[in-house]
């Protein structure tokens, strides 16, 4: 079930440029290379990232050793922000891609909040706004098939990184089936049987190592409303 997310333009919406230069003061670069764990579960939870160059891919591991996938972010998506209810982290986040972040320390964050109220103000409504909406999707993903709920997560992942073709949506990120396993909570062989039935109905095919959705078929085989899913961003 991918999370909604936050934005540094949501984030930054209403400050003053002078405010906003104090923040960019604030700030630094990191790179990581494909694979590099940006952090893990259990690290300190030292500061908040956004993503500036590539994708980085956010993951939720049990005791067990399960890794589940809640988000691929991109470029302006922000992650790491439970560091002000949480002194470790809960979660793990990779590079999925080579990928350039910007990061703003724990202590800097505070600071911002604390002396600019717009920032503070948008924080505030923005978590909010993501915890109604991961408790909706939530309550969603805990009644419907693995079919709907692999067909809802390639809709959601068309809308966040879709590119409009002639052939379909294309969604431009190498996912394989134990990806998408880990987005929807169920195994390998799951998705492979029910990648394959949507393929079959025509409403998915493998372009090269990327796959394109037929997104008004997908949208009408689940029975979803274009306004639940929203227009792909041609990102």
């Amino acid at each position: 079930m991918p999370l909604s997310v936050l934005t540094a333009v949501d984030l930054l919406r209403g400050i003053s440029e002078a405010d906003a230069q104090r923040v960019a003061r604030l700030c630094a670069e990191r790179r990581y290379p494909q694979g590099t764990a940006i952090f893990s579960r259990d690290d300190p939870a030292d500061f908040l990232g956004i993503v500036k160059e590539g994708l980085v891919r956010l993951a939720s591991l049990s005791d067990k050793g399960a890794e589940t996938t809640l988000h691929i972010l991109k470029q302006g998506e922000m992650f790491g922000e439970l560091l002000l209810a949480e002194e470790r982290r809960a979660f793990t986040a990779t590079a999925a891609t080579d990928v350039v972040v910007t990061v703003v320390s724990r202590r800097n964050f505070l600071e911002l909040l604390s002396s600019i109220p717009a920032l503070a103000g948008n924080f505030i409504r923005l978590l909010s706004r993501r915890l109604v909406k991961v408790e909706r999707e939530f309550a969603a993903f805990g009644h419907t098939w693995s079919y709907h709920r692999l067909a809802m997560v390639l809709l959601d992942l068309a809308k966040e990184h879709g590119v409009k073709t002639p052939k379909g949506t294309k969604i431009p990120v190498r996912l394989t089936h134990e990806d998408l396993a880990k987005l929807i909570g169920t195994t390998r062989e799951t998705v492979t049987t029910q990648m394959n039935k949507l393929s079959r109905k025509g409403l998915i095919r493998r372009d090269a190592r990327f796959i394109v959705i037929d997104r008004p078929k997908l949208l009408k085989f689940i029975g979803a409303e274009e306004s639940e899913i929203g227009e792909p961003t041609d990102a």
